[in-house]
């Protein structure tokens, strides 16, 4: 499993690095985080986000699905794919603050991860 670098995009923009895909990674997640994806073989990829059970006053412990979400081959936008941002509660884990996910596939994949600045 491969940790990505959270890159940190500003009002001046962002030259982002996107790096190789391995079929598992994670990243620190602040609720301001979303993964770029680009597919450069033609075939759709499946990305599968973790997600973690969590407890609700009066509702107990809440199961949580984890998301799927199919990438598109590099015939359709060029095989490239916004997903995300993750709210913390439902996709950090609790004792890291990652996000973790699986790729199906990751020959072809590049991933980088793109933090919003925060202007508060």
């Amino acid at each position: 499993m491969a940790t990505l670098t959270v890159q940190t995009s500003t009002f001046a923009g962002l030259n982002h690095t996107s790096a190789a895909a391995s079929t598992a990674d994670n990243f620190a997640n602040d609720g301001r985080t979303f993964l770029l994806f680009t597919n450069a073989n033609a075939s759709a990829r499946t990305l599968t986000i973790a997600a973690n059970a969590t407890s609700r006053p009066g509702f107990g412990s809440i199961a949580t699905p984890a998301t799927v979400v199919t990438l598109p081959g590099s015939a359709t936008n060029g095989g490239l794919a916004v997903v995300g941002p993750f709210p913390t509660e439902r996709f950090n884990d609790i004792t890291t603050g990652r996000v973790s996910y699986t790729l199906d596939v990751a020959t072809g994949m590049t991933v980088a991860a793109v933090k919003l600045a925060s202007y508060l």
